[in-house]
């Protein structure tokens, strides 16, 4: 017989649902309105690494890192039983989703490429937080999110550092 933890991620839980569906949401809109039309303007004119993506994959891999957000969130909500750990995992994953948003205003709200790269490595101390509650709390989502802290160290980090190494820092 399935255990318990299972068996609950069978059946949907509303709630829970609707809570994952709202926050996502709502960090995407606010990434959207600190981002601006940036991206089609100053963005666009800076120079960029060779191995850049192209603005459709960078699209894809923020819809991936929306889902595995939804996912950790739904399993937080749906699967951890201890209060506190629930409160604590969760508290990481909302200032992992905001800190994610703010770096589009750092970046593109600031136009500056320096913000951009100090901001992603700042970024890596909360979400070294969340890695190490999911570790403690629910391990299937610290495998997920290991697959999203092996991307910003090993793409948005470098990315970051060339683009401002490429542009200085370009207030255009």
């Amino acid at each position: 017989m399935p255990d318990r933890h299972r068996v609950a991620l069978l059946i949907l839980n509303g709630p829970a649902l609707t809570a994952t569906v709202v926050l996502c949401l709502a960090m995407a809109l606010l990434g959207a309105l600190l981002t601006g039309n940036q991206l089609t303007g100053w963005f666009a004119g800076l120079r960029t690494p060779r191995w850049q993506l192209p603005l459709g994959a960078f699209i894809g891999v923020g819809v991936v890192v929306y889902a595995l957000d939804a996912v950790i969130a739904y399993r937080l909500l749906t699967v951890v039983h201890d209060p506190g750990g629930r409160v604590v995992a969760l508290a990481a994953l909302v200032v992992v989703m905001l800190y994610n948003e703010l770096w589009n205003y750092a970046f593109f709200g600031l136009r500056s490429t320096f913000a951009g790269f100090l901001g992603v490595l700042a970024f890596l101390a909360p979400l070294a937080v969340l890695q190490v509650a999911l570790a403690v709390y629910e391990r299937p989502s610290a495998v997920l999110l290991l697959v999203y802290v092996l991307w910003v160290l090993g793409y948005d980090v470098p990315w970051a550092y060339t683009l401002w190494r490429l542009n200085g820092d370009p207030r255009r």
